[in-house]
């Protein structure tokens, strides 16, 4: 394999994309946004830089740094490749995530692993010992299996051979799943099922946006118990740490992206503790889509058809608060069958499946 002369380089975060050194940034988002525009055969995933710039800020929770690697072996030539690194300040601090992409003209000349060798130097400098990695892929899956003993696989491509290579192994197995949403008639059936299911001992909230005053202790420890109650396969990591100031973070994070986050949660009525929620985010450049983020029911109220119940829910009430939504995407553990099933229930396919990697870093 020839390999491309490049200078690998940190890019920081512009304070906006008219200051100085935005052209970097920008020509980094347009990478990212064409990578996955190549991969997926649309745009239902392009990030406006305007939106990347306030996603890559580093926060009280988490370090984010940008690698990026210029052809040539002159300052200033064009950025054919970018890793991107993330670092827990508040949790799970031995860890660190990283992911490469590298435009097509620059494919199989090294300079992905060029990327990745400076985003592991840079983790471990920061005495990070374990990193993850996320891949993508299309249907059908293949022959890369876990080591976790997860019940499914990923196709041996491009992105799992660039994984294994590097030293990484597969932990969790996720499928994409796609839903094309329907008449809202059909919802409110699934709806009402739900709530019949439940019975009257949970009440629904909802909330878009900032989370209510009175909610928000209570709904950090949702968010809180989701880093753990979710499957994590062979996945090194410990529950995270939140409150109300990594609440009203992330519900900053949102607002600053340009996105609609919709909530709805279960009360339970005899007690007032939150049993449960289901979060939604739709990013106004692009209203059609939607991405189904966590759902969580605590241990002590499950068996009440609480999942089904908060999803549909959430779903009537989008087609409510933003009627130009057409397919809502979501992310499953292959382990995770209630879920799954969930969400078959409510007309969701699969599309794809995501890896889940991770890899030990050598100590010195």
């Amino acid at each position: 394999m020839t390999q491309l002369p490049v200078s690998i380089e940190s890019i920081a975060v512009p304070s906006s994309l008219d200051a100085p050194g935005a052209a970097d940034f920008i020509a980094v988002a347009e990478l990212l946004n064409a990578q996955m525009r190549e991969f997926w055969g649309n745009d239902d995933f392009y990030g406006p830089p305007q939106a990347q710039l306030a996603g890559r800020r580093s926060t009280e929770t988490r370090r984010r740094e940008i690698l990026a690697a210029r052809g040539g072996t002159e300052s200033g030539g064009p950025i054919v490749g970018v890793a991107l690194v993330n670092l827990p300040l508040t949790d799970n601090l031995h860890t660190g995530s990283v992911n490469v992409v590298v435009a097509p003209s620059a494919r199989r000349q090294g300079v992905g692993t060029q990327l990745y060798a400076a985003a592991e130097k840079l983790a471990a400098a920061d005495n990070r010992r374990m990193l993850m990695a996320e891949t993508e892929h299309l249907l059908p899956g293949g022959s890369v299996e876990p080591d976790s003993g997860a019940v499914s696989a990923i196709q041996h491509d491009a992105a799992a051979a660039f994984a294994t290579g590097l030293g990484f192994r597969l932990e969790l197995v996720d499928r994409i799943s796609r839903l094309e949403l329907g008449n809202t008639a059909a919802g409110t059936a699934v709806l009402q099922q739900a709530e019949s299911a439940a019975g009257a001992g949970y009440e629904l909230v909802f909330w878009c946006g900032a989370c209510p005053e009175d909610l928000v202790e209570a709904y950090a420890q949702l968010r809180q118990k989701m880093s753990t109650d979710a499957p994590m396969g062979g996945l090194d990591l410990a529950e995270e740490a939140w409150d109300e100031a990594r609440v009203r973070e992330a519900e900053g994070l949102a607002r600053d992206m340009d996105a609609e986050v919709l909530v709805s949660a279960a009360r339970h009525v005899a007690t007032g503790e939150l049993a449960g929620h289901t979060v939604l985010e739709v990013f106004r450049n692009n209203p059609a889509v939607v991405y189904q983020d966590d759902t969580l029911v605590l241990e002590s109220h499950r068996g009440n058809r609480l999942g089904m119940l908060l999803k549909a829910a959430n779903l009537v009430r989008l087609r409510e608060v933003v009627p130009e939504a057409l397919r809502v995407y979501t992310w499953n553990a292959v382990e995770n069958r209630y879920m799954l099933s969930i969400n078959e229930q409510l007309g969701f396919r699969a599309i794809g499946y995501s890896g889940e990697w991770q890899k030990e870093l050598s100590a010195g």
